[in-house]
């Protein structure tokens, strides 16, 4: 069984605050950021049944935040300069000159990538074209818009602002249905928005594009309305007969994808993920040269400050740890520029050269990763998973049907990806995260306890006789791990008789580890084991003959004395395991009556083989499978 968490791990739902400040207020995040909101003070509910005017009727249901916020805590527009390509392409598809053929767009991308920020651009873009534009910003911890019933509202609130003649049709309509914003979301798109637009583009034709944008739509309460969202304006828009286009702005979580891959509404989607394709590390690079020269031009400890600070490799250090996300550079800048901290010694501490002490210079960052982590079902395999990604260097994962990773995976899609068998980290902070325990609490990874776990699953798949697990068990995990009870007996648990004869060197390496772990036994684990193979060795006629022929066929020398021969001056572990193999001639010489001959000179071993960490491009192959490929192993 997998080792048991410090402390359970709650399962918070995505509508709740993550913390609950002084009352009026509440500590939230949204795009990496973590701050206190005040709420506004409690109003008397509106009731649709008495309404009795239109206008005041729908302002009643506008989501004010959700378009035009004041609160620190939205994303800001994109940094001068940056992120010109995908915002030129964005604003490309709206400005169609052509035959339109997509009407929806996704922009997707990581947690913390800068959606929001992009979709922040593209209206002020739009308004300054006078492009029609009326948004909804989702936030997950704003109980006034992480729902879908003010969305209507909202977006007709703006588009009777920027289209007036809009009022004269709107207004009637809710006149005579006061409760159509208590109705299906269907509804009301139709009844509000696209047939008020139909009717007012046939008497008088739109001069420009209407967009709809709605940015954060995984931040929308329940992933069913997340869904619903789509579906619902992709049937709006399937007449292909209105100048509306809709902007959606999401991280890739896997129900939007497969929403937005069904057949009905990819064939009228174009998609544009945030990636490498768009160059992000040369935009990140241009923020933090133009926030660290801010710096210098305006801290009160500028005249502290150096000419040559920051080194351009401590700016590309931070480039590379933002692995394309504009989240940590924001985080890592935040932090500098603290006005009543040294920017050089603040600096130091993000790069790990001076400690934390009571300061938490990554807060925004670890609050996100700690509410991402919330929404797993089952952590200890999840975080199994992690550990094997983390602590090995071998893209295989053992101890689980491949089929099941990618479910266990599916709630980290923001931060990791899994393909063909790899995972991949869309931040290269997130292992930083997760092997400190002040940073990721509940969810730490303590290398010793799983380097253990996973000792013990790598043994127990080589006695099922997948014999690749030698590899990450002797380089990754052994090394790493306690001497427990449980992995003593999974180490006596080892049948060498199962093994073939030309794996006696990784065993030898296999068992110099285990010499060095302390089982409390002074040893003695480790002797008795050591015995066991020099018998077994013995005892094989099979595999003495097969060394035999393989000997004369490569012409290398038994083990023992090449080991001995090649080693004898550097003194080498191999050397030393060696030593004790040749001197222990009870159980390692094999006698006259054993088929051997007396004597270390013609002791008959197996040959030696390098035994040398694999690589991307190293196969990790038996001699077996190397030479027929239909036997080789997958460690799953």
């Amino acid at each position: 069984m997998p080792p048991t968490p410090p402390m359970e791990r709650p399962r918070l739902h995505r509508h709740t605050a993550m913390f609950q400040g002084e009352q009026g207020s509440s500590i939230n995040i949204h795009g990496g950021q973590f701050i206190q909101q005040n709420q506004p003070p409690p109003t008397t509910a509106h009731d649709c049944s008495d309404a009795d005017d239109g206008f005041k009727h729908l302002q009643a249901h506008v989501a004010t935040t959700a378009f035009d916020s004041a609160q620190q805590v939205d994303a800001p527009k994109c940094h001068p300069n940056t992120r010109l390509a995908v915002l030129n392409e964005i604003m490309d598809w709206i400005l169609l000159t052509v035959t339109r053929v997509q009407w929806m767009m996704w922009l997707n991308g990581a947690a913390g990538a800068g959606k929001s920020a992009i979709a922040r651009s593209i209206v002020a873009l739009c308004l300054a074209r006078n492009i029609p534009v009326a948004r909804f910003f989702f936030f997950r911890t704003d109980s006034t818009r992480n729902t879908i019933q003010p969305i209507v509202a909202t977006l007709v609130h703006q588009l009777m602002q920027q289209i007036p003649e809009l009022s004269a049709i709107v207004i009637p309509q809710i006149d005579s249905d006061p409760l159509i914003f208590t109705k299906s979301l269907g509804t009301q798109l139709q009844y509000l928005i696209f047939e008020p637009l139909k009717q007012l583009h046939c008497n008088c034709p739109l001069k420009n594009i209407v967009v709809l944008l709605l940015d954060g739509v995984d931040e929308c309460n329940d992933e069913a309305n997340q869904t619903d969202i789509v579906r619902v304006i992709a049937n709006c828009l399937s007449g292909r007969d209105l100048p509306i286009i809709v902007f959606f702005g999401s991280r890739a979580e896997y129900h939007l994808q497969q929403v937005f891959r069904s057949h009905d509404i990819s064939e009228n989607l174009l998609q544009l993920a945030l990636d490498h394709h768009y160059l992000p590390d040369h935009d990140i690079y241009l923020f933090l040269n133009d926030k660290f020269k801010q710096i210098k031009e305006t801290h009160s400890l500028k005249h502290l400050l150096d000419d040559g600070w920051p080194k351009t490799a401590h700016i590309k250090e931070i480039v590379v740890k933002s692995s394309g996300q504009f989240i940590y550079a924001s985080v890592v800048i935040n932090f500098v520029s603290s006005p009543r901290k040294h920017p050089i010694q603040q600096l130091d501490i993000i790069r790990g050269l001076r400690p934390t002490g009571n300061l938490t210079p990554f807060v925004q960052l670890d609050a996100l990763y700690r509410h991402i982590f919330a929404q797993i079902e089952n952590i200890t395999r999840t975080s199994l998973i992690l550990a094997w990604a983390i602590f090995s260097n071998i893209d295989i994962i053992c101890g689980f049907d491949s089929e099941d990773i990618p479910v266990l995976l599916v709630d980290l899609a923001s931060i990791l990806t899994y393909e063909n068998g790899k995972i991949h980290f869309l931040h290269a902070s997130l292992p930083d995260f997760l092997l400190s325990p002040t940073r990721s609490q509940r969810y730490y990874l303590n290398k010793r306890l799983w380097c253990t776990h996973l000792s013990i699953i790598c043994l127990h798949r080589i006695y099922e006789g997948v014999v690749n697990a030698f590899y990450p068990l002797i380089f990754d995990f052994l090394p790493y791990a306690e001497g427990t009870a449980e992995l003593r007996d999974h180490v006596l648990a080892l049948n060498f008789n199962l093994l073939h004869l030309s794996y006696f060197s990784t065993l030898m390496k296999c068992l110099q580890v285990i010499r060095t772990l302390n089982f409390g036994d002074d040893g003695e684990l480790y002797r008795s084991q050591l015995k066991r193979l020099m018998r077994c060795s013995q005892e094989s006629e099979q595999a003495t003959e097969l060394e035999r022929l393989r000997t004369a066929e490569t012409g290398h020398a038994p083990i023992a004395l090449d080991v001995l021969q090649s080693s004898r001056d550097s003194r080498s572990p191999a050397y030393e395991v060696a030593v004790e193999f040749v001197e222990d001639t009870d159980t390692f010489i094999p006698s006259s009556e054993t088929g051997g001959t007396t004597g270390d000179v013609e002791a008959e071993v197996a040959p030696r083989q390098t035994l040398k960490r694999p690589t991307e491009h190293t196969p990790i192959l038996s001699h077996q499978e190397q030479v027929n490929p239909s036997k080789r192993h997958r460690i799953v």
